[in-house]
């Protein structure tokens, strides 16, 4: 209880708490890093049963994310999941630890659209 209680006082105090936040992000980024990969490829299973439906890819991904989806629709970083499109397939992804799309550290799942080669 006395552990919890300094921990507190330590969040509420700003130059504590930005210290205590920087000594916590690599255990954050390793979470996440184990994470995503899960929570995208559940997207993209969804994002198949409505293709294989005949229903297609939703209009609005985000809205489809916060409405449909079974979990949450940012990432453990706090970024909305993406969703891009080509012609012969689609990639569900999360922006990582940056936050920028595009970038090395993304988390991606590409699939290909049923019926195309």
């Amino acid at each position: 209880m006395l552990a919890f209680v300094a921990f507190a006082v330590a969040m509420a105090v700003p130059s504590t708490r930005a210290q205590i936040v920087d000594a916590m992000r690599p255990l954050k980024d390793e979470v996440g890093n184990r994470l995503v990969p899960r929570r995208i490829g559940v997207m993209a299973d969804q994002l198949g049963v409505r293709l294989g439906r005949g229903e297609g890819l939703p209009e609005r991904f985000d809205g489809w994310l916060r409405r449909d989806y079974s979990g949450s629709p940012e990432d453990p970083w706090g970024n909305i999941y993406y969703l891009q499109t080509s012609r012969r397939d689609y990639t569900v992804g999360s922006m990582g630890p940056d936050g920028l799309q595009g970038t090395p550290d993304d988390i991606t799942e590409t699939r290909r659209f049923p019926g195309r080669r």
